[in-house]
């Protein structure tokens, strides 16, 4: 015995394809009301830089460095948004400490959350930065998926101060998602991609706003001669995803804005702050002088 099947195609209400164009057109009405068209006038460039800035990047710290913070387009770390360290050893040192001063931001209790392959996270070496390990979520991936995927699940909550993945490749779209994510719940993400003692090509990722290479620097012996001197690092800012807006029309001064630029820097455990290392020559102390990278 055989039955026959009649299928009717399916046919969307009308009425709710309206209501969704009309969500669309009030969408657009809404966007193209707020940002100006870019061109020939400069002061709608001018509107637009300020609505991309304030958008995206309502909140900034500093990094201690006045330096530093005056080469950023935003004048600060933004903390709402997802950046990239490459390096050395060093790069977990910079990246501690930049968690550090995240954590501050939230009253210096609210979790971080430190994803990676290995377990040779140490809690005293992030004491050594000001972080304390009971506050730290440990999260063990077995491979970068597992890892960004725990990375964009603690970006999506806005009660943590800063997630931090160390990962080898990170595929555009998830890089795209996991900036969306912190700029939609004003978590910092931070993807570290230090290899020591590996020669491991990585691609750097297009998403993340800004974009640094820290290498150890050696330091200076302390006083007492005893023991080591506080880190140094040689510090590099290759590129900030909106400094291209910045520099259109506007002068010199602000046109280096976000551009590659080096430092030798030195942190202190005291303050928790960087500072540019100062050069010795001929016996004076001179400040080190922003020099712009390639």
């Amino acid at each position: 015995m055989s039955a026959t099947v009649i299928r009717t195609p399916f046919r969307p209400d009308p009425d709710v394809l309206q209501a969704l164009r009309n969500q669309i057109q009030a969408i657009e009405r809404h966007a193209s009301a707020k940002i100006p068209t870019m061109g020939q006038n400069n002061t709608h460039q001018d509107e637009t830089n300020a609505f991309v800035s304030s958008r995206f990047h309502s909140q900034t710290i500093s990094l201690g460095a006045v330096e530093i913070d005056a080469a950023l387009p935003w004048n600060g770390f933004p903390v709402q948004g997802l950046h990239e360290v490459f390096g050395d050893v060093a790069a977990h040192g910079f990246s501690a400490a930049l968690v550090a001063r995240l954590a501050k931001t939230k009253g210096g209790s609210a979790p971080i959350l430190w994803c990676q392959q290995g377990r040779d996270l140490c809690g005293q070496g992030l004491m050594a930065y000001g972080i304390d390990p009971s506050q730290v979520i440990i999260v063990h991936g077995k491979n970068d998926t597992d890892i960004l995927w725990a990375m964009e699940e603690g970006l999506r909550s806005a009660c943590l101060s800063a997630v931090i993945g160390q990962l080898y490749r990170v595929p555009p779209i998830a890089g795209r998602r996991l900036q969306l994510a912190a700029e939609e719940n004003g978590v910092t993400g931070i993807l570290l991609r230090a290899t020591p003692g590996k020669t491991v090509t990585q691609a750097p990722t297009a998403a993340a706003l800004t974009r640094w290479r820290v290498l150890s620097a050696p330091s200076l012996t302390p006083a007492y001669g005893i023991g080591l001197g506080k880190p140094n690092w040689n510090l590099e800012l290759q590129r900030c995803r909106l400094s291209a807006l910045r520099g259109s029309g506007q002068d010199k001064k602000q046109e280096t804005l976000g551009r590659p630029q080096s430092w030798q820097v030195e942190w202190c455990d005291e303050t928790g702050d960087l500072s540019v290392a100062p050069i010795l020559r001929d016996g004076s102390v001179e400040p080190q002088r922003l020099k712009a990278v390639g």
